[in-house]
């Protein structure tokens, strides 16, 4: 149950109601700060529950609102109570274009014993001189039954819209850069045909051809009861296979010719968009699509490329559940996400939503407003007292941290001091264990290749002997050398340069291609193991001339350098600082000072 006490902004939550022949849906959303979520969806399929009156119907809607929590309401009216119509206009004042509009809407409606609800929205247009409408109206008497029917004339609305304007506002959210698009949905009874152009929803029809009528049709062509005709039609592929029926094909071609007249329709009046018919992009919904192979016979016999509804899973972006796109699109405009609104809320239910919301609106600052103070006089009061007792007890704080801080200071400078002194034997340890696992590696790397070893020695001892003579006729090598600024090796004699590693010297008795290529699968084997930080090619500059040479190949030997991964062994570890509170006659920042027989180089950063 999604109940809730807590003080909300207006306008923030609202339950889109979308009432079709066989199903409830019902769509709870919620806009806070510009973030649009969707909080709970439920569906009633009133056969499975079998409502078939309209007091079961209200009841069963009652008690869906009371477990939503009992938000504003916003209503979809059936597409077939109302109608949608472009309205052009010769330019008027603003004042005129509702009387104007008034008079059109008494041409399209004509005479009726009901008092007639419209609403209108401007549309762009690039046409000269004209001014375009898109206008919805209903006759009042269709929307009070509808209202009835559900039980909900004595709930909040505060929302009333038609399917096609809500299949609108949901397209546009979805698919906000489409420009062409035609929307068809097919419901039990109902097809709703909507054409948007230019982003903008420009037609809405509907016919009494849905679900209902496949279903119908087909129990009287196989003779059966209609829950059976139905439970064949969802599950058997009818226009496709073995089980195809002609008949029952015959009968989904009326559906298509109807939907194309209806199309045809709007493109006898639009005959530069009529050639472009391939650009609009044909958008199908509603549970009557759910039928095996209705899609693909439409794409294939009709030439009418469908694509199913579907919302994407976006980040941040809310996407509701299949079937739900007429609730969604509701809901959208009445929190005003709508660019195409149309309400068709009678006047006494405006009114009253109207007097509701600015109540609310009052009631809301005013609770933000006492909020507020209290938060000001407690910050205040508390500020006071914090004020008072604040020096003293930091005072108090730093002289009883004092004595502990020195005391751990000496302890921690005693650890520091010990380690220090073991620290070379376990960086020795670590030496031998890494060496130890290189000659693993390099022998395991040798296997059956026909290279041979010919120096293993550590950098410490290899540098301290003189360089040897640079040789010109050496052939060139695959691996590149690393730049004169990055290598850890000096050009001098001084082995204190050299770092924690090896020095691998090797003979490879092939041609200069194939030495060159297990050298280099050599080299990317060892530089995959985590053991270096660093394995390349020693310079001719930095070799020395250690090897025997009887088993050297003066122009096929090869010398690598292996850089052991650095450990924390390698370096000092850093000794705390020392800090001296303020005396009692300067109050400025603490100080840090360095024990004497600290490194300064190793000092930390308060």
């Amino acid at each position: 149950m999604l109940k809730s006490f807590r003080i909300r902004p207006p306008i923030r939550r609202v339950l889109a109601l979308d009432a079709g022949g066989r199903r409830l849906k019902l769509l709870l959303v919620e806009r806070n700060f510009g973030q649009f979520r969707i909080l709970k969806e439920q569906l009633i399929d009133l056969r499975e529950e079998v409502l078939v009156s309209d007091e079961e119907i209200k009841n069963q809607v009652r008690s869906a609102l009371d477990n939503f929590g009992n938000p504003p309401i916003a209503l979809v009216l059936p597409q077939h109570l109302s109608t949608s119509q472009v309205i052009e206009l010769a330019p008027a004042a603003e004042s005129e274009v509702a009387r104007l509009i008034e008079e059109e809407i008494l041409k399209l409606s004509g005479v009726s014993e009901s008092r007639i609800v419209h609403d209108f929205v401007r549309l762009d247009t690039a046409a000269p001189n004209k001014q375009v409408f898109w206008v919805t109206l209903a006759q009042e008497g269709h929307i009070r039954e509808q209202i009835a029917r559900l039980g909900l004339a004595e709930q909040d609305l505060c929302e009333l819209t038609t399917t096609a304007n809500a299949l609108v506002a949901a397209y546009r959210q979805n698919r906000a850069q489409s420009q062409r698009a035609v929307l068809v949905q097919m419901g039990a009874e109902t097809t709703v045909v909507v054409i948007i152009s230019g982003g903008q929803g420009v037609f809405a029809s509907s016919f009494q051809m849905g679900g209902d009528f496949f279903m119908r049709a087909l129990a009287r062509l196989r003779n059966s009861s209609e829950d059976a005709a139905e439970n064949l039609k969802r599950t058997r592929d009818l226009l496709h296979g073995a089980e195809a029926s002609a008949e029952f094909a015959g009968i989904v071609d009326g559906w298509v010719r109807e939907l194309k007249r209806q199309l045809d329709d709007w493109f006898q009046h639009n005959p530069a968009l009529a050639a472009e018919l391939s650009s609009f992009e044909f958008v199908a919904s509603g549970g009557g699509f759910e039928q095996p192979g209705l899609l693909e016979y439409l794409k294939k016999e009709s030439a009418l490329n469908f694509r199913l509804w579907v919302f994407p899973r976006q980040q941040g972006s809310p996407a509701p559940s299949k079937g739900f796109e007429v609730a969604f699109g509701a809901a959208l405009q009445a929190l005003g996400l709508s660019a195409q609104p149309a309400s068709l809320l009678p006047e006494d239910y405006r009114t009253a939503w109207r007097k509701r919301l600015n109540t609310e609106k009052i009631e809301f600052a005013s609770v933000a407003l006492a909020l507020v103070c209290i938060l000001l006089l407690g910050a205040g009061t508390w500020r006071q007292l914090s004020l008072i007792h604040r020096k003293e007890a930091l005072l108090t704080k730093v002289e009883a941290g004092q004595e502990k801080v020195d005391s751990n200071n000496a302890l921690t400078a005693d650890l520091i001091s010990g380690y220090e002194n073991l620290r070379p034997f376990f960086a020795a340890q670590q030496n031998t264990a890494d060496t130890l696992k290189t000659l693993s590696l390099l022998q395991q790397y040798r296997g059956n290749r026909s290279f041979w070893y010919l120096l293993l020695a550590d950098q410490q001892s290899y540098f301290a002997h003189p360089a040897a003579p640079v040789s010109t006729n050496k052939p060139a090598t695959a691996i590149p050398t690393a730049p004169a600024s990055e290598r850890l090796i000096s050009t001098t004699n001084n082995p204190a340069l050299a770092k924690p590693g090896l020095i691998v010297e090797l003979s490879i008795p092939e041609e200069p291609e194939s030495a060159r290529l297990v050298l280099r699968q050599l080299v990317s084997d060892l530089k995959q193991q985590r053991l270096f930080s660093k394995v390349d090619l020693l310079s001719d500059d930095l070799r020395r001339s250690l090897a025997d040479p009887k088993v050297l190949l003066s122009d096929r030997d090869y010398v690598l350098a292996l850089d052991f991964a650095e450990t924390e062994f390698h370096q000092p570890t850093l000794r705390p600082r020392r800090y001296s509170p303020p005396s009692a006659s300067r109050r400025g920042r603490p100080s840090w000072t360095t024990p004497d027989n600290s490194d300064p180089s190793t000092q930390n950063t308060p």
